[in-house]
């Protein structure tokens, strides 16, 4: 049952279905048409005839050239005194396929040998008719059966009302043939056109099966694969692009999660394997350690690793995209407050001016404490810190140290998450190699950007730009 429902709510069925519906109503539409169409032309057909009949008669009693009395002769009698007349032919046609009779006031002089009864009956009769060659008009007259059509002439004896009625059975036995035909033909049409496109739905939706089947077999240990590609340039051939590019995003995603756990692991491992050494090492002869100088490294380690649970934290939260409450901050006093703690070197806050932003305040203190600790990290005798606007819209951070710099292919690199330059490759040196990867976060989630440019120092000078409060 449940494979029923699925196959009746395909997509395939569905496009047969309406192409099938909006096909029958149409061709059914144009076959009611046509078969209405053909019977009034028909009908139109025989009107003209008998229009032109009725004008033939007219014509050749009011001009004299036909007698009266020959209008009342049987079709052979009319033939045989008319032959040769082809100004008789139209006349000679209706006289075939018609009833023509005449009715009015003179409608005696078309007979002249007519009995004194049929005279005295026709005097009597309010409207008094006459058949012409022989053939009496029917007793049912209806415009469903005959068409009918009349025409008043004026003769030397009086006015008279010509009527010629022609039967429609022809007429009918035509349409219903045409009805018929149409009858077997339309269903017929309906139903190979929704075979066709039962066909050919299932042949341009089979790439769709294809990458559906694929795309149910690819998990998260087989992202190498990818769904197959049509080569034609069409939609769904761009469908089974996009899904291989998604699919190449999230190989890419996946690898570069797998490494960052990795670190990350490595990582928290260090200083935690530092800690339990000092530790052990201290234990084997706890009379003779010098437990300050144990807890100092101790300390020391911790710190490390708070810092890196804490920078994992932050870089996961933005990640993420959770909401955050911004509110206005002077970037020149959290340069102040960053720069007072104690360095190794002496920095210069000569060119620090003022600077407002929209941001969270602890991670505008991140930035700079990131971008700081790693230009004292690499500075060999100072480091210079500077702010200013740059037009209305940008406020230009800088910090500058006088270290070895930054070559020019390894700055981006220094961006990424536990990246260190082989340079720096010392534990006391290196950093845990997030703190620029968490700078750079930071400074795009709010619309910004940070880069490295040779400093006037010698070293390298890391720049932030941030959209200012206007």
């Amino acid at each position: 049952m449940s494979a029923l429902r699925r196959l009746a709510g395909s997509v395939r069925v569905r496009i047969a279905g309406a192409v099938v519906l909006i096909f029958g109503i149409m061709l059914s539409g144009a076959a009611i048409g046509l078969v209405r169409q053909v019977q009034a032309e028909l009908i139109n057909d025989v009107q003209v005839r008998n229009l032109a009949v009725t004008q033939a008669v007219s014509d050749a009693l009011s001009s004299g050239r036909v007698s009266p009395e020959v209008l009342v002769n049987t079709p052979a009698q009319f033939e045989a005194e008319m032959a040769g007349r082809s100004d008789l032919a139209m006349l000679r046609e209706g006289i075939t396929d018609s009833y023509i009779s005449a009715e009015g006031p003179a409608v005696e002089q078309l007979d002249p040998t007519a009995t004194v009864w049929d005279r005295l009956r026709r005097l009597m009769d309010s409207r008094p008719t006459t058949p012409l060659f022989g053939k009496p008009l029917p007793a049912d007259v209806s415009s469903d059966r005959f068409a009918v059509s009349r025409a008043v002439v004026q003769t030397p004896t009086g006015g008279l009302t010509i009527t010629v009625a022609s039967p429609l059975d022809g007429i009918r036995r035509t349409v219903r043939s045409v009805s018929n035909s149409l009858g077997v033909a339309v269903p017929l049409m309906i139903v190979l056109v929704g075979a066709m496109t039962w066909f050919m739905t299932g042949r341009a939706l089979r790439p769709v099966e294809a990458i559906t089947l694929r795309a149910n077999e690819i998990t998260g240990s087989t992202l190498d694969e990818r769904v197959p590609e049509t080569a034609s340039d069409d939609e769904i051939g761009d469908l089974a692009r996009t899904m291989n590019r998604m699919l190449d995003r999230l190989e890419r995603s996946a690898d570069h999660q797998r490494r960052f756990m990795s670190d990350a692991s490595h990582e928290l491992r260090s200083p935690v394997a530092s800690i339990k050494t000092q530790l052990e090492t201290a234990l084997i002869d706890p009379a003779t350690t010098d437990w300050e100088r144990v807890a100092r490294t101790v300390l020391a380690e911790d710190e490390r690793l708070e810092f890196l649970v804490t920078d994992l934290l932050a870089l996961s939260r933005i990640e993420e995209g959770r909401a955050r409450v911004v509110v206005d901050v002077d970037l020149d006093e959290v340069i102040f407050e960053q720069t007072a703690r104690p360095q190794r070197v002496p920095i210069d806050r000569s060119g620090v001016g003022a600077g407002r932003v929209q941001a969270v305040y602890g991670e505008m203190a991140s930035v700079v404490r990131n971008l700081l600790d790693n230009g004292v990290r690499h500075a060999n005798h100072q480091v210079k810190v500077s702010l200013a606007s740059v037009g209305s819209t940008l406020v230009r951070m800088s910090i500058e140290d006088d270290g070895p710099g930054v070559a020019i292919d390894d700055r981006e690199k220094v961006f990424e998450r536990f990246a260190r330059l082989q340079e720096g490759r010392s534990r006391d040196a290196g950093g845990s190699g997030l703190g620029l990867a968490l700078t750079r976060r930071i400074v795009e989630s709010y619309g910004g950007r940070v880069f490295i440019e040779t400093s006037s120092l010698g070293g390298a000078s890391f720049v932030v730009e941030l959209p200012t409060i206007p």
